[in-house]
């Protein structure tokens, strides 16, 4: 049985796709870690509020790369598909983060995941206009 890649785009697009996953999965677990597991590490203030724009606006960049590297042309649908399903999975994320000890839901997080999902997407759409139109 032989297995051929017909082009290196879709090379890119699996391993954007795959590092979109694994940024989830990693989302999933720092979730899933009790109030005193977070606290510890971190004893600045700003430090969640830095944890979820570094999060989430991870997750759109790599969502948009992944949809590039699968040779879609990135346009404004793109970027309202990827800030949505960014902000679905940062209100899914709260939801689960009400069922672990010492952390509670925050609509102020889930709005503050949408932001700078949709930010970083919307930033990554116009640079890419500016580069492929040079």
């Amino acid at each position: 049985m032989t297995f051929c890649i017909r082009s290196t785009r879709n090379v890119s697009g699996i391993g954007w796709s795959v590092t979109a996953i694994f940024w989830m999965s990693l989302i999933f677990y720092l979730s899933s870690l009790s109030g005193q597991e977070v606290s510890q590490p971190f004893q600045l203030k700003p430090t969640p509020l830095m944890g979820h724009v570094i999060l989430f606006s991870g997750l759109a960049a790599f969502l948009q790369l992944a949809i590039r590297g699968w040779n879609f042309e990135i346009n404004l649908r793109w970027v309202i598909a990827v800030s949505m399903f960014s902000s679905l999975f940062g209100i899914s994320d709260e939801y689960h983060q009400s069922f672990v000890t010492g952390r509670h839901a925050s609509i102020a997080d889930a709005s503050i995941d949408s932001i700078s999902a949709t930010v970083t997407s919307s930033l990554m759409w116009i640079a890419g206009r500016f580069t492929s139109s040079s």
